[in-house]
């Protein structure tokens, strides 16, 4: 018996050990377990291409641009710029059978956000994407995503809908983004 493992009143204790030697062992065990518990819980949930898909939107603004991406369809984004100073947000999507930007956008805010012409002076904006599935709008097919144009002085916002036809257009031409509605915190909701 002298030989053989003994537990007394719950303490482990291994001939010839230590109890410092039995402690120093303990975390590698610790570890090695949970790996192995991980490895094994891993292997039930399923195979690895069942995982849902993650998709995120960037954007950011700097001096007097700002910067968005938007998915638009399966692999497919589009880039958009608002421009600060004239109050143009324009876009466009990289061609698969090119590499260039093909399928172009384009639209003012200023009007939208409530702008009186030569009013803006030093205007800031946000521009960020969101999805909706907005469907038609009038004869147009719209992207499941749209464009949030905010003024930053008053926080108006116009929400703008991506055709997603922007060839029609024709080449080296824009396609109207279409407004969906504009909104703002203060005063009431509805800007117009």
């Amino acid at each position: 018996m002298a030989e053989e493992t003994e537990r007394t009143a719950g303490v482990l204790r291994v001939p010839g050990a230590s109890p410092a030697s039995v402690r120093s062992i303990l975390p590698w065990g610790l570890v090695t377990g949970a790996l192995v518990l991980g490895f094994c819980a891993g292997r039930s949930s399923g195979p690895a291409d069942r995982l849902e898909v993650v998709r995120a939107a960037s954007s950011l603004a700097e001096g007097a641009f700002a910067a968005c991406t938007v998915p638009l369809d399966a692999g497919i984004e589009a880039l958009f710029l608002l421009d600060f100073e004239t109050g143009d947000l324009a876009g466009g999507v990289i061609g698969q059978a090119n590499g260039k930007f093909t399928g172009l956008y384009k639209v003012n805010v200023l009007k939208d956000l409530g702008f009186k012409p030569g009013q803006a002076k030093n205007p800031k904006f946000l521009l960020v994407s969101g999805i909706a599935n907005v469907g038609r709008v009038g004869p147009l097919q719209m992207a499941s995503s749209v464009l949030f144009v905010t003024d930053s002085a008053t926080g108006t916002t116009v929400a703008y809908g991506i055709p997603t036809t922007p060839a029609a257009a024709g080449a080296g031409s824009y396609a109207e983004l279409v407004r969906l509605d504009v909104v703002s915190p203060r005063g009431g909701g509805k800007a117009r």
